[in-house]
């Protein structure tokens, strides 16, 4: 049972989001009791893909938890593509040093993080599932490894618990007229692929873009890659998805023709593809994201698709938002304002900013896939990148607000619509790349006296 001599806090989920929140609350001197589905050393179980981190979501741990994934992940400053000609380009990410990702292998991350709650004096709570949620007392029910079933109560219960979230449902179901929830499949699904890659340039995210599908490798610290491949589950004869593939034969074909450079690094493609289904990939949405005295954060708010790969990061930053709300509201010492004022207000933030990213994220499939082969988008991203470098104050490429500001994700899509369609007055009927330095100065007189979209 927590601790009833400060306030407490019931986190359903010891996964990376759980234990990061458990640690900043911890900070605050709150009892912090983390109860987790799973078992102790089931951390980072079923994700194939790597969790990519940005200064938005780096920032918002710890600096010591921050220096120990910059030595365990893999610093990444370009896109490098893979093009059906075996040529090969790269996409710098942004435009200084500061703007890389870091790739890191879940299963790593969530262990550092776990530590790190640990170390802070939270307690965990293996083989515990959540059953039901009372948002008013508030309370979880909770059975344990036995079978044993009992309420725990907190001044505050945070559902953690991911895209399935059990406090999530438990909402939805006891109030469904003051808590909605949507949830959509996309017609892509994904499948890890061992693939064989050690002499690539570890620098770059890896990506064989073709068309409405492609192949994605990321690197890891030890030169090892962790490789997938999006597609859609079905379509029609004509086109490339997941159901096009019945046999071995047809896996083999079909990576000789889409990826005739690494094919023969894909040592065990046939049984990668035939003796697992793919994946699928879901969007979640959910508004409020909070009832009474519970709250959620991280995926079980706000589950999107992996294209923009700031999943993790919106979900650290839910949990620095909540965590300041609580600090600045005296809640550790028990003397602040009400707990529903505090989620009330963290839940009016952050539900712009999930559902702006959960649009973002599906919108940047199409770049990945095809778009980043294209040469009118290569010239159009090299104008920004341009325009930035001599314009900071006036212009911002998306990926960099999106990524390396701390810009909320619905003012970075509603400053980008904004002024990419004023670029687009000025680009129109011009070639990019023959007049780049007209179209700026143009952009410049035209928009010059104003203060722009700068994310700095």
């Amino acid at each position: 049972m927590p601790d009833r001599t400060s306030r407490s806090v019931v986190i359903i989920g010891a996964g990376p989001v759980g234990c990061a929140l458990a640690t900043l609350l911890r900070r605050q001197g709150v009892a912090v009791d983390v109860y987790e589905r799973g078992v102790e050393d089931s951390g980072g179980s079923g994700h194939s893909f790597n969790l990519t981190l940005t200064s938005r979501g780096l920032d918002c741990l710890p600096r010591s938890v921050k220096r120990r994934l910059y030595l365990q992940g893999a610093v990444l400053t370009k896109r490098i593509i893979h093009h059906r000609d075996g040529a090969i380009s790269t996409q710098p990410y942004g435009t200084d040093d500061a703007h890389h990702l870091v790739s890191i292998p879940r299963g790593v991350l969530q262990d550092t993080l776990r530590d790190q709650a640990l170390r802070a004096g939270a307690r965990i709570h293996f083989e515990h599932t959540c059953l039901d949620v009372d948002t008013e007392r508030p309370a979880v029910l909770l059975r344990d490894r036995d079978g044993a079933t009992g309420w725990v109560e907190a001044d505050l219960v945070v559902g953690c618990d991911g895209a399935n979230s059990a406090v999530r449902e438990a909402i939805a179901a006891a109030h469904p007229t003051e808590f909605w929830v949507t949830r959509d499949c996309i017609a892509h699904g994904h499948a890890e692929i061992t693939m064989d890659y050690a002499d690539a340039d570890p620098t770059g995210m890896h990506l064989w873009p073709r068309g409405d599908h492609f192949l994605q490798a990321q690197p890891n610290r030890d030169r090892t890659f962790t490789t997938s491949l999006f597609k859609p589950l079905e379509g029609q004869e004509r086109d490339r998805h997941f159901a096009e593939l019945p046999s071995p034969d047809a896996v083999s074909d079909y990576c000789a023709t889409e990826f005739p450079d690494v094919v023969g690094r894909m040592a065990e493609v046939e049984h990668d593809l035939m003796d697992r289904r793919p994946g699928r990939l879901r969007i979640i949405s959910c508004a409020p994201y909070h009832h009474r005295r519970t709250v959620l954060v991280g995926d079980a708010a706000h589950a999107v698709v992996p294209f923009f790969g700031q999943g993790v990061n919106c979900s650290f930053e839910d949990t620095a938002a909540l965590a300041a709300l609580l600090e600045k509201a005296r809640f550790g010492s028990g003397s602040g304002e009400p707990v529903e004022s505090i989620v009330a207000e963290y839940s009016d933030v952050r539900v712009r900013a999930g559902h702006a990213l959960a649009d973002l994220s599906l919108r940047n499939l199409e770049e990945l896939s095809e778009r980043v082969d294209s040469s009118a988008f290569l010239a159009r991203r090299a104008l920004e990148r341009r325009l930035h470098e001599l314009h900071p104050h006036l212009f911002t490429p998306l990926y960099q607000m999106v990524a390396f500001s701390t810009m909320s994700y619905d003012t970075a899509q509603r400053v980008h619509q904004e002024f990419s369609a004023a670029l687009d007055e000025v680009c129109r009927g011009r070639d990019l790349r023959v007049e780049r330095d007209a179209i700026i100065a143009e952009f410049v007189r035209r928009h010059g006296g104003g203060r722009g979209n700068c994310a700095c």
